[in-house]
C-alpha cells in the first residue's frame, strides 16, 4: 500500500511538472538504469545498448543515398565466475557507419581491469594500438586478444588515412579541399575531447580504488562523453562514401541533402559541415554575381568559359550551364546574372554599370554569400536578377531600338511596306527575267535605292536603310533572276542577339516566298488589266472571241486563289504572330533568354504554318499561273500580228491559221507533248482546277490545323471547285 501511494505522489509530482518534456523517454532511461543496477552478474554492453537506442537509423536525404540497417543483433548475455573458464566469443556483425561497439573480453577465465581498458580505449580513438586490445589485420576489426572489436576505430582509421595524410586531394578541386578541411576540423575536435579525456583518466591512476569512480573516469562516463563524437564520426564516414566521384556542386548538393534529415542534430552537424565546404564556392560565385569574371581553376562551377567564341554569339555560346554542377539550393538565376553582366560589359559598352555593381560588393554587410539563410539569399539573388534583366531590356528597346529593328524586317523583308514593293517589282521585273548568270548585282543595289526614294520608305530611320541591302542566293543551272534574288537586312552585336543568322535565314525563306506569291499576283494584275482592254477587240471574232473569254475566266479563277491566299498569309499568320509578339513586348518584363524565345516563337509560328508537301504545291500552282499567263500574252501578241492580214485575206482561212498557232503556243509554254484538240483555256482550265488546285484544297482539308481548314474555306467558300472535280471526274 505504501509503495502505491508512493507511486501515486511520485506520478501525479511528474505530471505538474513542465520542464521536461519527454517524460516517458526520460522514465525509460531510468527503468534501464535501475535493471543494469539490479543485475550486475550480466555481462551487458553499455555502448551497444546506448547506441541502438542513439544511433542513426536512417540517415537517408536522398534518393541515392543508402539505406542504412535498423536494427543491431543484441549481444549474448553470459553467466561469469571467475573460477570457470569461459569459451572465445565472437561477433560477426555487419560493418559500416552504423555498426555497433562491442567490449567484450576475457582471456584464461580473467577479467581485463576497467583502468586498462579505459587506458587502451583512449589509444584506440587515436588509431594506436593498445596493449589488451590491438587492430587484427586479418580480421580487419580490433580485437582483445582472441575477441573482436569491431565498429568506432575502424571508421575512424579510414576517415583519417583518407582525408588526412593518405590521400593528395590538391588536384581534386577546391571545394574537394573544403571538405578535407571541415573534416580536419571537426578531427580536431574529436583529439580535443581526447585529451580532456586522458586528462580524466590520470585523476583515476591517483584515486583510490574504493572511489575512483566518482573522481575520474569510468567506463559509463565514457560512454556519455564519446556518444555525440561517434555520430559525428560515424555521419562523416557516410558522407566520404557518398562523396567518391562528386566534386563542385555535385559535392555541395550530396551534403546539403542531409539538411532536410529529421534529426537536428544531423542537420546543424551538416550545415556546420556546409560553411566550411562552401567557402571557394562562394568565392566564386561572388565574382561571378558583382563582375562576371569566372574564376575556376579546376572546373567546378557550374558555367563554362568558351573563349573561342566570338561577340556576336556570345550570350548563345561563349557561357555553358553545367545542370549538374548547379548546387539543389541554388537556381539557374545565378547564371543569368554573370551572363548578363558579361553581355552588358563587353557587347553594350556599359563597363561603367559593372564597374559600379562590383562596389557594392564592399559595402556588403559582414557575413553575405556565405552558406546559412538560403531563403533571405535566394531573395537577394532574384532582386539582383531582375535589376540587370530590366537594364539589359532598357538598353536594347532605348540605346539599340530594337523596336525600329523588328519594324524594318517586318516592313521590308515580310512586304509589310505595299508601296516600296510594287514600285520595287516594277523596276526589278526587267532585270529579274534574265538569266540568274547575267544579273549584276550592284545594278539591283541601285534599284532598291530608287525604290526607296521613290516611296514613303525614304522617310524611315538611316540606321534602317543603311542595313536594307540585296543579296543572290546560290546560282543553279536555268536559274532565272526571280529564282536568287532577295532582300537582307544587316545585324550586328548586341542586336545580333535577337536575331541571329538561324533567325535571319527564316526571314530570308519568308522573303522569298512572299516575292514569288507577289510576283504572281503582280502578273495577274497585269494580265487583267491588258484582256480588259485589248482582249475585247477578239470578241468580234466569232471562236476567237470565245476562247479568249475562257481565258478572262480562268485568270479570275487565279487571281481570287492568289489574293485569298495572300490574305492568309499576310493576316492570318503573319500579323496574328507579331501582334502577339507584341503583347509581350509591351510588358518589357522577363530577361534576354525570354525576349529571344518571344520572337523566335512567333517566327517558327509564321514559318511552320504549313508543310514541306503543302509549299511544293503552292510553288507549282505559281508555276502553272506564270506559264499560262505566258500563254496569254502569246495568243496575244500572234492575234494582233495577223489582224492587219485578216482584213485583207477570207476571215476563216485567217481563223484557222490563228487556231493552229495558238494551239502550237499552248504545247510549247506548258509542256505538253501532244497538241490538244480542245481550246487553250479550257484545257488549261481543267487541269488548273482538277490536277494542283483540287488536290491542295484536299490537302488543306485534311491537315490537322484548324487554321488551314479556314483558308480551304476561303478558296472554296461555294464548294464551286468540288463540284467541277467531281463532274470531271
Amino acid at each position: 500500500m505504501k509503495l502505491a501511494l508512493r507511486f501515486s505522489a511520485l506520478y501525479h509530482k511528474l505530471s505538474d511538472t513542465n520542464i521536461l518534456t519527454r517524460k516517458s523517454a526520460v522514465l525509460h532511461f531510468l527503468n534501464c538504469l535501475s535493471d543494469q543496477a539490479n543485475a550486475p552478474h550480466v555481462l551487458v554492453n553499455p555502448v551497444e545498448t546506448a547506441l541502438s537506442v542513439m544511433g542513426l537509423k536512417s540517415i537517408k536525404a536522398h534518393p541515392e543515398f543508402p539505406t542504412l540497417p535498423t536494427s543491431f543483433p543484441s549481444a549474448p548475455a553470459a553467466e561469469f565466475n571467475p573460477n570457470e573458464q569461459e569459451p572465445d566469443i565472437t561477433l560477426q556483425k555487419p560493418r559500416g557507419p552504423c555498426n555497433g561497439y562491442y567490449l567484450l573480453g576475457g582471456r584464461d577465465g580473467s577479467t581485463i581491469l576497467s583502468l586498462c581498458l579505459l587506458r587502451d580505449m583512449l589509444f584506440i580513438f587515436q588509431d594506436i594500438d593498445g596493449k589488451f586490445i590491438k587492430f587484427d589485420v586479418s580480421a580487419d576489426a580490433y580485437v582483445i586478444i582472441e575477441n573482436k572489436l569491431d565498429g568506432f576505430t575502424e571508421e575512424f582509421k579510414k576517415v583519417i588515412d583518407g582525408w588526412t595524410g593518405g590521400a593528395d586531394v590538391s588536384n581534386e578541386g577546391l571545394i574537394r579541399q573544403g571538405f578535407c578541411v571541415g573534416i580536419q576540423k571537426e578531427l580536431v575536435r574529436h583529439f580535443e575531447l581526447i585529451a580532456q579525456l586522458e586528462d580524466q583518466f590520470t585523476k583515476v591512476d591517483f584515486a583510490d580504488d574504493q572511489d575512483y569512480a566518482s573522481k575520474g573516469l569510468s567506463l559509463k562516463r565514457l560512454l556519455v562523453w564519446i556518444t555525440e563524437p561517434l555520430l559525428k564520426l560515424r555521419l562523416i564516414s557516410v558522407l566520404v562514401d557518398l562523396s567518391a566521384g562528386l566534386r563542385g556542386g555535385a559535392l555541395l548538393s550530396m551534403i546539403h541533402g542531409y539538411t532536410n534529415h529529421g534529426d537536428p542534430f544531423v542537420q546543424e552537424f551538416v550545415e556546420g559541415l556546409l560553411k566550411e565546404v562552401s567557402v571557394p564556392f562562394y568565392q566564386m560565385l561572388r565574382r561571378w554575381l558583382y563582375e562576371g569574371e569566372l574564376n575556376d581553376p579546376y572546373q567546378e562551377f557550374f558555367v563554362v568559359h568558351d573563349r573561342n567564341v566570338d561577340k556576336n554569339n556570345m550570350w548563345r555560346n561563349q557561357y555553358v550551364l553545367r545542370s549538374e554542377m548547379i548546387p539543389s539550393f541554388f537556381n539557374r538565376s545565378c547564371y543569368l546574372i554573370g551572363k548578363s553582366l558579361n553581355f552588358i560589359r563587353y557587347c553594350c559598352g556599359e563597363e561603367s554599370y559593372v564597374i559600379k555593381r562590383s562596389q557594392e560588393l564592399v559595402s556588403a554587410p559582414l557575413g553575405f554569400l556565405e552558406y546559412g539563410d538560403t531563403t533571405q539569399l535566394e531573395k537577394s539573388i532574384t532582386v539582383a536578377y531582375k535589376d540587370i534583366s530590366a537594364h539589359i531590356l532598357d538598353l536594347m528597346f532605348g540605346k539599340y531600338k530594337l523596336m525600329t529593328h523588328l519594324q524594318a524586317l517586318k516592313k521590308y523583308l515580310l512586304l509589310g511596306q505595299g508601296d516600296f514593293v510594287q514600285n520595287l517589282m516594277d523596276k526589278l521585273g526587267s532585270d529579274l527575267s534574265k538569266p540568274a548568270n547575267g544579273i549584276l548585282r550592284h545594278n539591283l543595289t541601285g534599284i532598291l535605292e530608287s525604290s526607296i526614294r521613290a516611296s514613303n520608305a525614304q522617310h524611315d530611320d538611316p540606321d534602317v536603310l543603311r542595313r536594307l541591302d540585296v543579296r543572290l542566293l546560290e546560282i543553279s543551272a536555268g536559274d532565272s533572276g526571280w529564282d536568287v534574288f532577295t532582300l537582307d537586312y544587316h545585324t550586328d552585336s548586341p542586336i545580333s542577339t535577337v536575331f541571329p543568322s538561324q533567325s535571319m535565314h527564316q526571314y530570308m525563306k519568308l522573303f522569298t516566298f512572299l516575292w514569288r506569291l507577289k510576283r504572281v499576283e503582280h502578273t495577274l494584275s497585269a494580265s487583267w488589266k491588258k484582256g480588259m482592254t485589248e482582249y475585247i477587240v477578239f470578241s468580234k471574232l466569232k471562236d476567237i472571241g470565245q476562247h479568249f473569254h475562257l481565258s478572262n475566266v480562268v485568270i479570275s479563277e487565279m487571281i481570287h486563289f492568289t489574293y485569298q491566299l495572300q490574305y492568309y498569309i499576310l493576316f492570318e499568320v503573319l500579323e496574328c504572330s507579331w501582334n502577339e509578339l507584341n503583347v509581350y513586348l509591351d510588358k518589357r518584363t522577363g530577361d534576354l533568354d525570354q525576349l529571344i524565345g518571344a520572337h523566335n516563337k512567333g517566327l517558327l509560328a509564321a514559318t511552320t504554318s504549313s508543310n514541306q508537301n503543302m509549299f511544293s504545291m503552292l510553288i507549282g500552282l505559281f508555276d502553272v499561273i506564270l506559264k499560262f499567263q505566258l500563254a496569254v500574252e502569246g495568243m496575244v501578241d500572234i492575234g494582233f500580228e495577223v489582224l492587219e492580214a485578216a482584213k485583207k485575206s477570207d476571215s476563216k482561212a485567217f481563223e484557222s491559221r490563228l487556231m493552229q498557232r495558238i494551239s502550237s503556243i499552248h504545247d510549247t509554254r506548258l509542256n505538253v507533248s501532244q497538241p490538244s484538240s480542245e481550246p487553250l483555256a479550257c484545257t488549261n482550265r481543267f487541269r488548273w482546277r482538277k490536277r494542283i488546285l483540287q488536290a491542295l484544297l484536299n490537302a488543306l482539308s485534311s491537315h490537322p490545323d484548324a487554321n488551314l481548314h479556314g483558308l480551304r474555306v476561303q478558296l472554296d467558300y461555294n464548294s464551286f471547285y468540288k463540284g467541277k472535280g467531281a463532274a470531271s471526274s
